[in-house]
């Protein structure tokens, strides 16, 4: 099949690629480790791999009118006389140009991954140049043939990318509330009493909160990933396709409404603490219920779809190679430029780190002297998820105001901003049932000598006015001048100018409630986080 193409190409193009993917996969890995949304990332590359053998294996075996380079096969099955020659273009400036775009575009999406190793921004283009560097390699070294063949499978990884906050948020809150609407009116249906409030079904012996597992969101996700695979694996048409993917939405959701049905009558007959006994099992079992209907259905589709099978010859349609001498050191060049980008990189943070000042830490004193203090028990799976190494969850009443605090602390590595940024108001408090309206982007909020940037929102559909100030630091972001970083995009390549990477992470979200407009809300919080916050210097040597 790959007989004309030299044996030192072929291994330096699989040496190289190999490289490329395994640098990807490493990314992501993290994200699918820690998010169990994207759980069955792990899976999709062993998806690749089989739907690129399946090509291959297809691949094998040709029949009249078969392409090899832009010739057409003639019914004996042997390329017309001249045929099988490489049409110039697959060397041409245009496929080089784009090879060279993607593998210097690499250095700084690998810059900027190392300090936002979380952004899903860096994510996609990191995604994009490997499968665009993969797609045309295979253009230059083995025609536009093989790259028709070839395409989906490589590019079917995108499924396994995280999607951006932009689009997933959203995405969740609607699902979410859709699912509520609908299980409260099939419990009504049922004649078991349920109210909706936002994220929350309210049942005669609690409330029962719909998190992201149970939004649809996740099961949507991975039957989009089957529903291409499937769509592929049995070559169906392109309307076929969408077909199965629009099917593959509505399972998702039809089977998540049974699985929220079960839970909330799970609640309202036996109590809200039996939930916990059938939140997994449940959801395993829809799961595997939507997929196997799915592939079901895919089966169905397949047989019914109509094939042209044309005969078939022993002819392989391989195609003839570039000239050694000018791919086999474009592979090598690239190669070098791979090795020397990672160097360079690594000496960047390195130089920064060695020369890094000291950094300010902040921890909590939390006013154990007053009598209302109490120690709320944050629940396992909170733990699970945010996998925090300090976490402690408080509440208070001073000057007629209750205060309610949570405070987390992530170890410096490589996975902390991943969790930190998974514990945010608009994650926890909306799925809560609430409703959040942003005061500020960010407002900054002095003490124990440090200036500390909160973002501060008002929830607006409580009894009292309440408050919720919100802050994530960033251990490795010193007192004197680098700033603190942010939420918002604006701040992404700070750490980057500044080498830090790897930080250590802590969030401090504080509630407040009680008769106070914004102003007074401000004042007191300012007053209260001088009580409670207290820091002092740790070497960076400290960090490792």
């Amino acid at each position: 099949m790959f007989q004309t193409t030299s044996r030192e190409a072929l291994l330096l193009l699989v040496f190289f690629l190999g490289l490329l993917w395994a640098l990807l996969i490493n990314h992501l890995r993290v994200e699918w480790s820690l998010n169990p949304q994207y759980g069955y990332g792990w899976g999709v590359p062993f998806l690749c791999l089989y739907l690129l053998w399946q090509k291959i294996q297809k691949s094998s075996v040709s029949g009249p009118g078969a392409v090899i380079g832009n010739q057409k096969l003639e019914s004996g099955g042997k390329p017309p006389e001249g045929g099988g020659r490489h049409p110039a273009s697959r060397f041409s400036n245009f496929s080089l140009l784009l090879l060279l775009g993607c593998a210097l575009l690499y250095a700084p999406t690998h810059l900027i991954e190392e300090s936002n190793p979380e952004w899903r921004l860096v994510s996609w283009a990191l995604a994009l140049e490997v499968v665009g560097l993969t797609l045309l390699l295979i253009y230059v070294v083995l025609g536009a043939t093989w790259l028709r063949r070839l395409a989906f499978p490589i590019a079917f990884f995108l499924v396994a990318v995280p999607w951006p906050t932009v689009v997933e948020g959203p995405l969740i809150q609607g699902l979410t509330r859709a699912d509520a609407g609908a299980t409260v009116e099939l419990l009504g249906w049922l004649g078991i009493p349920a109210m909706p409030h936002g994220n929350v079904i309210e049942v005669a012996t609690g409330e029962v909160g719909i998190d992201e597992a149970c939004s649809g969101i996740r099961s949507f996700q991975a039957t989009l990933m089957l529903s291409l695979f499937l769509g592929e694996w049995y070559s169906l048409t392109r309307p076929l396709r969408l077909l199965l993917v629009v099917s593959g939405f509505a399972l998702s959701f039809v089977f998540n409404l049974a699985r929220m049905s079960v839970l909330v009558w799970v609640a309202a007959h036996h109590g809200v603490t039996a939930i916990a006994q059938w939140h997994d099992p449940t959801g395993v079992t829809i799961l595997l219920a939507c997929f196997f209907a799915l592939l079901g259905f895919a089966t169905f589709l397949a047989r019914k779809q109509i094939f042209v099978q044309p005969a078939t010859t022993a002819t392989s349609p391989a195609e003839v190679s570039p000239s050694k001498r000018r791919l086999v050191p474009l592979l090598l060049t690239l190669i070098i430029w791979f090795g020397v980008v990672e160097i360079s990189v690594e000496a960047w943070y390195r130089w920064h780190e060695m020369r890094m000042p000291s950094a300010t830490l902040w921890t909590m004193s939390w006013p154990t002297n007053n009598p209302t203090f109490k120690t709320a028990v944050l629940p396992d799976r909170t733990r699970q998820l945010l996998r925090y190494d300090e976490g402690r969850s408080v509440a208070w009443v001073a000057d007629e105001i209750e205060w309610q605090a949570v405070f987390l602390r992530w170890n410096p590595g490589r996975t902390a901003v991943h969790l930190a940024q998974n514990h945010t108001p608009e994650v926890c408090l909306t799925s809560a049932g609430h409703q959040l309206k942003t005061i500020s982007d960010r407002t900054w909020f002095e003490a124990g000598g440090l200036r500390l940037p909160f973002i501060v929102y008002a929830v607006s559909d409580t009894r009292k006015p309440v408050h919720v100030f919100y802050c994530l630091w960033d251990d490795r972001t010193s007192a004197q001048g680098r700033g603190t970083l942010s939420l918002n995009y604006g701040n992404r390549l700070a750490p980057v100018l500044a080498g830090l990477r790897n930080p250590g992470q802590r969030s401090l979200e504080i509630a407040l409630t009680g008769n106070l407009n914004e102003a007074q809300a401000a004042a007191a919080f300012q007053n209260q986080l001088q009580e409670i916050i207290q820091s002092a210097p740790v070497p960076v040597g400290g960090w490792k």
